[in-house]
């Protein structure tokens, strides 16, 4: 506080302790009695409590009238900041839905192999990071699982929802209870039937905002980009999101399955494209530049990435030989850091997140009964 605020607020509280406070247009040596003469129309006297006036009284001529003070209006008590599910009721309840148990929409007609319409997705908790047990399903007709742990403690957990037509959707646990959001973004249309925006990969920035890439078919036949738009801190975060403009990634070829790690200063991005494993890294985590792969993956492909405490990132990976290794590194090399973290009964894709404590959570995919 600086002395001069100081100084006022102290002589205002000896003021008040005296019982009186002069008013402007006067001083006052005694408190005028009610309905007595005073001298001159328009003179105020204040009180704590009252404000005498000198008014004109009919024959009377001038005399003291006395009014009520208003008291001190009430210190404001801060708005509380909504709580998660409280923000989530006012703002995003119509893209809710409810958890997905079973087959509740068909295949497609020409499905061959395992897709979000036969996988349920399970979240699954380790201390150190190194093991993961095999976890009930929280969702069914889930794909390409994605996680994010926020520094207040929730976790969201990303996923393409079949049932909601093959849309990008979250899973928000606040405090141990999952509730189910369609994700939207505005200025761009992520739903459009068979180019629907899939494959979501997520990241936290420095502000609290939420910034989550995607796949999109656009342009010509056998053409994709990665999209990304960012969601800002409030009750829709990581729900409702703001467009990015322009792509992040164009080759004029397919690209999918974005892997976005953002630690630090860094911003690494892997895609799938049909020759192989694509890199590409930015400054800015808008405009990323495709170049040569960091050392020490060789054909491993990330699906997932997390920051360590010393800004190193931490991969969760597939190759032809094997699923869910994890690699340590930066843009200037990685190496394996032991076997592969999947459950028994795991498919090959999966993410995890580093929590604020230092444990870590898996979301993975598994066949639906």
């Amino acid at each position: 506080m600086r002395p001069i605020r100081a100084a006022a607020l102290l002589l205002l509280s000896i003021a008040v302790a005296m019982g009186v406070l002069v008013g402007t247009s006067a001083s006052v040596a005694a408190v005028p009695k009610v309905g007595t003469a005073c001298a001159k129309i328009g003179k105020k006297v204040t009180t704590p409590k009252w404000t005498y006036t000198c008014v004109k009284k009919g024959s009377k001529g001038a005399v003291w009238k006395r009014t009520s003070r208003p008291g001190p209006s009430p210190t404001p008590s801060p708005t509380p900041s909504p709580t998660p599910s409280q923000g989530n009721d006012a703002e995003i309840a119509s893209l809710a839905f409810a958890p997905t148990r079973g087959m509740e929409r068909p295949a497609p007609p020409d499905a061959k192999e395992v897709g979000p319409w036969a996988t349920g997705m399970a979240v699954s908790s380790s201390a150190d990071g190194a093991s993961f047990p095999v976890a009930a399903s929280i969702i069914d007709q889930a794909g390409v699982p994605n996680l994010v742990a926020l520094p207040d403690g929730r976790l969201l957990a990303y996923f393409v929802s079949w049932a909601q037509r093959n849309a990008m959707a979250v899973g928000i646990n606040d405090r141990g209870t999952w509730t189910y959001y369609r994700v939207a973004v505005t200025g761009f249309e992520t739903n459009v039937g068979g180019a629907n925006g899939v494959d979501p990969s997520a990241v936290v920035l420095a502000d609290g905002s939420i910034r989550l890439f995607w796949m999109q078919p656009a342009g010509s036949p056998g053409r994709s980009q990665i999209y990304s738009a960012t969601s800002k801190p409030g009750s829709a975060l990581g729900v409702r999101f703001v467009v990015d403009p322009g792509p992040r990634l164009d080759r004029g070829t397919m690209v999918y399955d974005p892997t976005v790690a953002h630690c630090g200063d860094a911003w690494l991005m892997w895609v799938n494209a049909p020759e192989g494993v694509v890199f590409a890294a930015s400054d800015d985590g808008l405009s990323f530049v495709e170049q040569p792969s960091p050392s020490g993956l060789g054909t491993a492909f990330p699906w997932s990435a997390a920051c360590l405490p010393d800004g190193r990132v931490r991969l969760l990976t597939s190759s032809e030989r094997d699923s869910g290794v994890p690699f340590v590194g930066s843009i200037d090399g990685f190496r394996v850091d032991g076997g592969s973290l999947l459950p028994g009964s795991a498919l090959p894709d999966a993410g995890f997140a580093r929590l604020p404590d230092g444990s870590w959570m898996l979301a993975y995919l598994q066949r639906m009964p």
